[in-house]
Order: structure tokens, then C-alpha cells, then sequence
């Protein structure tokens, strides 16, 4: 396999949350059409052979009703599928925690649009029905063939596995690394807000590579975490988000992770920065501002060549991930009673009832 560049992007949120509805992303798509990325990025996606990303969100109008906050949630617009394609977009991960937030149909509606727009959908399990069953994507450079396996690791109420366990995708990866094929699994782990992987992702990233992957991308977390050689293949743990809402300092920067393929290796890799700019839109970091995110990249990927004490690692993990958790729901709470006023009337009880809706399962 000679001269093939990859290029990978952390999450896609092409819809608002339930707290920006109105406000978010959505909006902004409306406003700025297909120039929502600026033309630099597209560049940089155009110069590569695969571009690949995490789709966060369904888009599809299966089911959509104006008036609920439910089914507006994290619900993008049918045609911006094709922006994606525009952008440079070739494929894209759906096995998540919110892909199946609007339901099965609207998940398999999504898949179609993204065929229909020639992106090729990764972890769509069996026929791309999200049922059990993993199909592996195949991605043909003039003869040069490359495997592309999604898997998400989080037992949440929306999330599709990608159709199969870990311990299937390793089979299935063993099977194509055997095959000749460069496989590349995209995989939805990790915790959120954590700025370095859990013990459990640096143990399931070694099965991986040890199965026959080149190549780990990792997502969900929404802030960048380190990049390392394991074994004979790269893993990147989170690439942090791509497109999403947010205000949040610490998810208002990520990557795109720039990958050089020669002889079935990776030989070259880099970090290229990007921000959350003005409406959400994504902007390559530059002056000051990018020489001071490609230091902390580099820290970033600096954590991982500590040495590690097991129970030391997780203790100090764990208390950071609680604390980080109080903090999240603190700014949420924040911000919602900062915006209130600013959301149509018939959205404010709904916002009220929410935390009781998700505790009785009913959101």
C-alpha cells in the first residue's frame, strides 16, 4: 500500500442539543449553508484519500415533531449529509451512544442518505439495519484495499454496538489483518471531559493492534486525547469534536489527525489544529493560538509515556471523573437558567421535566 494519507476528525453534532435548541448548530447550518467550513479545511480534507469522522447525530425527518424538545434533540437536516460529501467527508462512524436517540428508523435513514451522498457509513451492523451482525467497510485505492470496523464500547439506551461485542470485532479484525487488509477501527469509548485515556481503553487499544489494527481512532470523550504507538499500530484515544456546540474551553479545540500510509505502515503522522469559532464553526487554530494547542497535543501524548501504576492510575482517574461530572452538570444548569428566557415558551416546561424524564427512563 503505497502513498495513501488518512485523515480523521473527532465528533460530527450537526443538530442542537436540547439546551441550544435554536441556538446551536442547526442554526448555523441554516445560516451558512455549505460554507459552514471555511474553504482551508476543506483543503486539507481534499488532499487526502480517506477522511474519516464520528457522526454523533441522526439526520433524517422520520418521526420530527416542531414542538418537542425530544425529538428535535441532536436531529440534523437530511441535506446537510451532502455538505459532509462537499466538505470532503468519506466516512463516517455511527456506532455511538446517540445514534439511535431518534430510533432505528431514523438511524437507518441516515445511513441511506449517507450512500446516497457516497460516504460510506462504518459499524451499521448487519445490511446496515443496526442489528447484529458486523460488516466490515471496504475502501479500494487502485487495488489497495483498506478495512474500516466501528465499535462503541458504552452500554448507554441509544447507543448501537456496531453490531457485534469487542471480542467479535477482534475476530473480524484478525480475519481481514490476515486477509492483507490495513484495518482501521473507529471505536466510541472513554469517559467524557478526561483529558487521557481510562486503564480500559489503553488495555482494549493493545487488543486491537495485537488482532492486526493499523490504525485506533477513539471519540466521545470531546476533548483531545494523546496519540501513541502501540505495538505496530497508531491509536488515537479522542480527537476531541470536529462540529458540535458547546461552550466549554476545554472542547473548544481538537484535531484533525493527519495520517501518511507507505507499504501498508504508518509512517508519518501529525496533529493539525482546529477551534470552535464564531456559530460553531470549525477553523484552523493559527499565530499564537496554534502554537500553543500543538504544546498541549504534544502533552496530551506526553501523558502516555508515564509509567503506569495500575491502581494508582484509576484511583487518581476516578476522583478526577467525579469531580469533572459535578462540574458538568453545573454548567449545564448554568447555562440553561442564563438562556431560559431565549427559548420559545412551549420549550420551557419540557426543559423543566427533562432531569425528571431521564431519571424514569422516559427521555
Amino acid at each position: 500500500m503505497d502513498n495513501i494519507r488518512i485523515a480523521c476528525v473527532g465528533d460530527i453534532m450537526c443538530g442542537d442539543s436540547f439546551s441550544r435548541i435554536g441556538m446551536g448548530v442547526t442554526r448555523s447550518l441554516d445560516k451558512y449553508g455549505r460554507g459552514f467550513v471555511p474553504p482551508d479545511i476543506i483543503d486539507i480534507f481534499k488532499r487526502h484519500n480517506l477522511v474519516l469522522c464520528n457522526l454523533e447525530c441522526v439526520f433524517s425527518d422520520i418521526g420530527r415533531k416542531e414542538k418537542s424538545l425530544r425529538s428535535l434533540h441532536m436531529r440534523g437536516r437530511p441535506k446537510t449529509i451532502q455538505y459532509l460529501a462537499d466538505w470532503g467527508i468519506t466516512a463516517a462512524n455511527v456506532a455511538n451512544n446517540h445514534i439511535l436517540e431518534q430510533g432505528q428508523n431514523c438511524a437507518i435513514d441516515t445511513v441511506l442518505q449517507l450512500n446516497k451522498a457516497g460516504i460510506k457509513a462504518i459499524g451499521t451492523g448487519k445490511r446496515g439495519l443496526f442489528e447484529p451482525g458486523i460488516e466490515a467497510a471496504k475502501i479500494d485505492f487502485g487495488g489497495q484495499e483498506m478495512t474500516v470496523l466501528g465499535l462503541c464500547l458504552l452500554k448507554e439506551k441509544y447507543t448501537f454496538n456496531g453490531g457485534g461485542s469487542l471480542n467479535e470485532v477482534l475476530e473480524a479484525v484478525k480475519t481481514k489483518a490476515r486477509e492483507g487488509n490495513f484495518v482501521i477501527v473507529s471505536v466510541h469509548w472513554g469517559d467524557e471531559m478526561m483529558d487521557r485515556p481510562s486503564l480500559e481503553q489503553r488495555k482494549t487499544a493493545r487488543l486491537l493492534v495485537d488482532a492486526g489494527a493499523k490504525l485506533v481512532v477513539g471519540h466521545h470523550p470531546h476533548i483531545i486525547q494523546g496519540v501513541e504507538n502501540v505495538g505496530s499500530g497508531l491509536v488515537a484515544y479522542s480527537l476531541g469534536n470536529f462540529i458540535f456546540d458547546g461552550s466549554s474551553e476545554a472542547t473548544g479545540w481538537s484535531m484533525i489527525l493527519s495520517i501518511a500510509v507507505s507499504a501498508g505502515e504508518i509512517v508519518k503522522w501529525e496533529g493539525i489544529p482546529i477551534i470552535r469559532g464564531d456559530d460553531y464553526r470549525p477553523a484552523l487554530a493559527s499565530g499564537i493560538r496554534k502554537e500553543d494547542l500543538e504544546r498541549r497535543i504534544v502533552q496530551r501524548c506526553d501523558i502516555l509515556k508515564q509509567e503506569i501504576q495500575d491502581n494508582e492510575y484509576e484511583e487518581k482517574y476516578v476522583l478526577e471523573l467525579q469531580e469533572i461530572g459535578f462540574q458538568s452538570k453545573r454548567r449545564l444548569r448554568r447555562n440553561l437558567l442564563k438562556r431560559f428566557i431565549k427559548y420559545p415558551p412551549i420549550y420551557w416546561p419540557q426543559i423543566i421535566f427533562r432531569p425528571i424524564q431521564r431519571r424514569l427512563g422516559t427521555w
